[in-house]
């Protein structure tokens, strides 16, 4: 009997510590969180795409791509930041000396729809300066 005893003893007292698995959980959401924001911040939300009705929807994207937007007034960004397209010639030159296969890399321009050609121009300029070619234009699908 005291065997028994002991044993249901043991059983009550093995406990689960749940603070520590709550810390690890809250630590997960706000590692999550902040790798979601910055994933959209290579994206401009204040730029308004042009209508492309006949192109070819993106399936799945290269996580190397190199995301350049072109605001409506003619101010450029790479990621977060403002830059001038020397700037962008800088920015990729680095880019192409550490990469194992620079000329794969996708550079995406997304220019406003209502941004003048010429301030898109520029910054294909800027990319034509460091010898990539893999360079595309976006535009949305009609709604």
């Amino acid at each position: 009997m005291s065997k028994l005893k002991q044993r249901i003893a043991n059983t009550e007292a093995a406990e689960v510590p749940i603070s520590s698995m709550i810390d690890i959980v809250f630590l997960l959401i706000i590692f999550f969180i902040v790798t979601a924001t910055l994933d959209k911040e290579a994206e401009d939300q204040a730029i308004i795409l042009s209508e492309a009705p006949h192109g070819r929807p993106v399936t799945k994207q290269d996580p190397r791509t190199v995301t350049i937007n072109v605001r409506q007034d003619g101010t450029i960004t790479m990621g977060a930041r403002l830059v001038s397209p020397a700037q962008i010639t800088q920015m990729l030159e680095d880019i192409k000396r550490t990469a194992d296969d620079p000329m794969s890399i996708p550079i995406v321009i997304r220019g406003d729809h209502n941004a003048q050609h010429y301030h898109i121009s520029k910054a294909l300029e800027a990319v034509k300066a460091t010898g990539l070619y893999k360079v595309s234009l976006t535009g949305r699908k009609e709604d």
